[in-house]
């Protein structure tokens, strides 16, 4: 049941991992006061080197969500679906 639960918090995490980078280098790059967007980089100068595009590029990390998404949803239902086939064959399976 471990493995299991294992396998479902690793899809969910699949899913969301763009987002979360995203997030966090935003968090981060505002905690610096740099300016973040989607739009262009901007020059973001932290203890002397320009984190400007390192931040641009996490932040448009974000859009990998519109591929993690669906693929999380679509293998969320299919392990559903191996463990119901599998349950199932145990039952009726003689002993």
């Amino acid at each position: 049941m471990k493995r299991i639960a294992i396998a479902y918090v690793g899809i969910v995490l699949f899913a969301i991992a763009p987002i979360l980078v995203t997030i966090i280098s935003g968090y981060t790059a505002h905690a610096f006061g740099c300016q973040v967007d989607e739009g262009s980089e901007h020059a973001c100068m932290i203890f002397g080197l320009d984190w400007g595009s390192a931040f641009y590029v996490l932040v448009v990390f974000g859009w990998f969500t519109i591929v993690t998404l669906p693929l999380s949803v679509i293998m969320l239902i299919g392990l559903t679906i191996f463990l119901v086939v599998q349950k199932f064959r145990k039952r009726v399976a003689p002993s």
